[in-house]
């Protein structure tokens, strides 16, 4: 039998506030619009950190079929400097990073003992040998990244723009099962194109 509509009506009020709620710390719908579009964010030690890769103006998908839409753009350094971010989220700095990790008591750079906490950042999916767990919700696409108008190679490496023009990659090591390794770099040729996430501080 079909329920009555004011059912129907008071459960897609409910649904609907849930839903909107654009910064909200309990809900497992926690979104933040970034130029227009809805982006996952968790909460990892005192800061919030979008669970996806950046896909807003600019930038290049993974192929021209966009294949990979899990793995957001690719921008250039001036790409990058040209995106609105909401008030009080910005672009990571390398010290963000560091936090991320030291978060999961991963030291940055870190050494291939640490390979298993590591873990926790990283997806479930598309790695050519670790086995992520993505228990800090972070979920970090081995997207690899894009020199010259390459084609990027996926499978070992996730890497991701700092606000200062520097990366944070994460990367297997190995064909080892718990070979991974945060690296730094300094990536300030025009030509490279990486990924992009956002932080906030937790008030």
């Amino acid at each position: 039998m079909r329920p009555p509509i004011l059912v129907g009506v008071l459960l897609f009020y409910i649904v609907t506030l849930v839903s909107c709620d654009d910064e909200s710390t309990d809900s497992p719908l926690q979104q933040v619009a970034i130029e227009g579009k809805q982006y996952p964010f968790v909460k990892i030690g005192n800061q919030l950190w979008t669970a996806s890769n950046y896909g807003g103006p600019g930038g290049v998908s993974y192929d021209a079929s966009n294949t990979r839409p899990e793995y957001g753009k690719y921008y250039l350094k001036t790409e990058l400097d040209a995106i609105v971010v909401p008030a009080g989220w910005r672009i990571p700095t390398m010290e963000d990073y560091s936090q991320l990790a030291q978060s999961h008591g991963i030291p940055v750079p870190s050494k291939l003992s640490d390979g298993e906490a590591i873990k926790a950042l990283i997806s479930t999916a598309n790695w050519n040998n670790a086995k992520g767990t993505n228990t800090s919700g972070f979920n970090a696409y081995p997207a690899n990244y894009i020199f010259n108008d390459s084609n990027p190679v996926e499978g070992d490496i996730a890497e991701f723009w700092t606000a200062d023009g520097e990366t944070f990659s994460i990367q297997e090591a190995g064909t080892n099962l718990s070979s991974l390794r945060i690296t730094l770099y300094q990536s300030n040729h025009p030509a490279y194109r990486f990924n992009v996430r956002f932080v906030k501080d937790v008030q």
